[in-house]
């Protein structure tokens, strides 16, 4: 992970701690409460964004944060330090088969390389394990607002965002089933707290009339694991010698008692 990722990841961390970040933040917060406690198993990992706080919602007891090894741990986090690991996400310090659920909170986008972010988290997640993504939908008000000169060098508008498509797809080829996919957050980032308020609207009204245009997206997906099923050779019984013998002269026979009829028959 190279220094501009890293520089972006601090970014992002002090920009969600403005009033329009917090507010994102609560929404997102929103909906990993309803996802996480349908994940079950021992072991849950975060990589990205935010802290253990994200995962108050999921019933697996065992939840680690991975934090990028030149960064320090969270000072108001009550958590015990052994439940925090340092990494890179495109190389995790963890076993393979080991994780049963892990949560990608924007990961994907301060990653030098995301695909091998999901290649990582694909090893180490355990057969049925899940993953949970979230991240800024490139095709949405936010996507548009990329396009301009003097947002297109600001946080967040400065990431590496990618479609749904293109995580989906990803996701197929290293085996993984998704089953969840929606976008939220339909509202401007305005960063004044009354007009966010009045436009709260917006979210009943974008989550019925433009669902996929919501600024933020969450997946869910399945890691499958293809069994090898043996096939049973057919076994055909080999015709034994004497058998063979017995079908050749009963073919013989027959073919000498035709040509004994045709024989009387001239005479």
């Amino acid at each position: 992970m190279n220094a501009t990722s890293v520089q972006f990841s601090k970014q992002l961390k002090k920009w969600y701690q403005r009033p329009f970040g917090q507010l994102l933040a609560s929404a997102e917060q929103k909906e990993l409460d309803q996802i996480l406690p349908n994940l079950f198993g021992y072991h849950l990992l975060q990589i990205g964004i935010g802290g253990h706080g994200l995962m108050s919602a999921s019933r697996i007891l065992h939840r680690v944060v991975m934090t990028i090894e030149t960064e320090e741990s969270g000072e108001h986090d009550s958590v015990a330090k052994d439940s925090e690991i340092k990494g890179y996400p495109e190389s995790m310090p963890i076993a393979p088969d080991s994780v049963d659920a892990l949560l990608l909170n924007h990961a994907l986008e301060c990653a030098d390389d995301p695909h091998q972010v999901l290649r990582e988290s694909e090893r180490i997640l355990v057969p049925e394990g899940n993953i949970v993504i979230m991240g800024f939908n490139p095709i949405s008000l936010w996507g548009l607002l990329r396009l301009l000169k003097f947002r297109s060098k600001r946080v967040p508008w400065c990431c590496r965002v990618l479609t749904i498509r293109r995580i989906r797809d990803w996701l197929a080829l290293l085996g993984f089933e998704v089953t969840l996919s929606r976008q939220f957050f339909f509202r401007p980032p305005v960063q004044h707290q009354g007009i966010m308020s009045r436009l709260q609207c917006l979210e009943s009204w974008g989550a019925r009339w433009w669902p996929f245009f919501g600024s933020v997206y969450v997946l869910t997906a399945r890691k499958k694991v293809s069994t090898m099923t043996p096939l049973k050779p057919r076994w055909r019984p080999r015709r034994s010698l004497v058998s063979g013998l017995a079908d050749t002269a009963s073919r013989n026979g027959v073919t000498g008692s035709t040509m004994s009829k045709k024989q009387e028959q001239q005479v």
